[in-house]
C-alpha cells in the first residue's frame, strides 16, 4: 500500500499525490493519471500493482485544482460529478501538476506515464509537451480526438476498446496515420475495460493490455 503526500506545482498550487514504492530497487518512475473519478481506490490499486512490478509510482490528484479529496465511485451520480469536475479543468494547470509529478517520479530514474480515459488524454498531451518523459501509455483516452494534433516526443502506446461508444475505433487508424511511430492495440472490450470495479471490466483485455504496457515500459525505462 502506498501513501498520500503533498506536491507543489510551479505556480505554488499544493496538491495531493499517491505514492507507491517498490520493495526492491526501482526500475524507473511512473506517473499514473486518474480517470474522472479522482485518485480513488481503483487508481491506488493500479499504482500498487505497478509498484509490485518494480516501478516508483506517483498519481497526482489533478482535481485538487477544483475540489480537494475527490474519491468517486461509479454510480450515475458519481459519473455526473466526475464529468462536472473534468469540465472545470484546463490543460495549462493540468500540465503544471503533471510536470511536478514527473519531477517527483524522476527520483527513481527514467520516467514513463500512463492514464485512463481523461487520464489517457492527459497522458497524450504530457508526452507532447512535458519534459522528462521517456515513454507514454494511454488507455481509451476521451480527449484524444481533441488533442490529436499534439505529437508525442517519446515512444507512445495507445489501448482502444472496439465496443467503446465514446471513442470510435476509427480514431486508432487516424492517430496512427497522423503519428506513424505510435503503437496502437484494439481489444474486443468496452470503454473502461481495465477497471475491475465496473461492469464493463474485461479481465482478458485488461490482462493483455497490462502485459503489453509492462513490456513497453520495461523495454524503455
Amino acid at each position: 500500500m502506498g501513501t498520500m503526500t503533498n506536491l507543489t506545482a510551479a505556480d505554488g498550487h499544493r496538491f495531493e499525490a499517491y505514492i507507491a514504492e517498490p520493495k526492491t530497487a526501482a526500475k524507473g518512475g511512473l506517473v499514473v493519471i486518474q480517470e474522472i473519478f479522482g485518485v480513488n481506490n481503483h487508481m491506488k490499486s493500479v499504482c500498487d500493482g505497478f509498484a509490485a512490478d518494480g516501478y516508483y509510482c506517483v498519481a497526482p490528484a489533478l482535481f485538487d485544482r477544483i475540489q480537494r479529496g475527490v474519491d468517486l465511485g461509479y454510480s450515475p451520480e458519481d459519473i455526473a460529478k466526475g464529468r462536472e469536475l473534468r469540465g472545470k479543468m484546463n490543460w495549462t494547470d493540468c500540465m503544471r501538476d503533471v510536470t511536478t509529478a514527473v519531477a517527483a517520479a524522476g527520483a527513481a530514474g527514467r520516467v514513463g506515464i500512463t492514464g485512463y480515459c481523461y487520464g489517457g488524454g492527459v497522458t497524450w498531451l504530457a508526452a507532447a509537451i512535458v519534459p522528462g518523459l521517456s515513454a507514454s501509455v494511454g488507455y481509451y483516452g476521451g480527449p484524444w480526438a481533441e488533442l490529436i494534433d499534439n505529437a508525442p516526443q517519446c515512444p507512445a502506446l495507445l489501448h482502444f476498446g472496439a465496443k467503446d461508444a465514446m471513442i470510435p475505433v476509427t480514431l486508432a487508424q487516424t492517430m496512427k496515420a497522423k503519428h506513424p511511430t505510435i503503437t496502437t492495440h484494439i481489444y474486443d472490450a468496452d470503454h473502461g475495460f481495465n477497471c475491475d470495479q465496473r461492469p464493463v471490466y474485461d479481465g482478458y483485455a485488461a490482462a493483455l493490455a497490462r502485459r503489453r504496457t509492462l513490456a513497453f515500459f520495461d523495454a524503455i525505462l
